[in-house]
Parts: C-alpha cells; sequence; structure tokens
C-alpha cells in the first residue's frame, strides 16, 4: 500500500509530539534539545527509521547521529514504533553511519 502524503505528515508530527513531550519531561520547557542535539536536526533521520523497508540514512542523519547521546536515545526506542518509525531501523541508524559505538538497548 502507497503511504501518501497526509500519512507521512502525520507520521512525522506523531513523531515530533513524542519527541516534544519526551524532552519536557526531561529538560526545562523552553529546551528544544533532546540527547545532546536539536530536535530539528533528528528530524534529518525520519526517512531512515520510517516504514518498513527505511532508505539508507543521508549524509545529514550521519552527521547529527555524530553528535547525538546513542544510549540517550535507546530509552526511546519503546515508543517509536507507536508513532510509525521503525525501532529496529532506528537502532541500526548509527552502524549504518560508520559510528563504531552501538547502545545496547
Amino acid at each position: 500500500m502507497a503511504i501518501t502524503k497526509v500519512q507521512v505528515f502525520l507520521k512525522c508530527a506523531l513523531i515530533l509530539a513524542l519527541i516534544a513531550s519526551a524532552s519536557c519531561a526531561v529538560a526545562p520547557a523552553s529546551s528544544t534539545t533532546i540527547c545532546n542535539v536539536q530536535m530539528t536536526d533528528l528530524l534529518e533521520c525520519l526517512p531512515a527509521i520510517t516504514g518498513a523497508h527505511p532508505p539508507a540514512p543521508t549524509w545529514k542523519c550521519c552527521k547529527v547521529m555524530r553528535r547525538v547521546n546513542l544510549q540517550c536515545l535507546c530509552k526511546y526506542k519503546p515508543q517509536l514504533a507507536k508513532f510509525g518509525a521503525n525501532p529496529d531501523a532506528a537502532m541500526a541508524v548509527p552502524k549504518k553511519c560508520g559510528i563504531k559505538y552501538t547502545p545496547r538497548c
């Protein structure tokens, strides 16, 4: 089944809402940072974690992954599937970016 632009938009909106609510729980409300990077920067990796067969991460996504606290991202893994993201794909992004450290989630 083809994914429409509306479905992609809704998934993005839900993932952003998840990230925003999680960051409010761990940081002041004025903060837009999660796991050491800006939430908007994390969106660079959205295509690489969405769908059954997501594409490889872009160089921009990999640049973000080199700055992110990978262990911190582990706590969000259980919630990803609820919002249309592929948790296994999300945990594979660092390796696909050539990052040696892979957190054990």
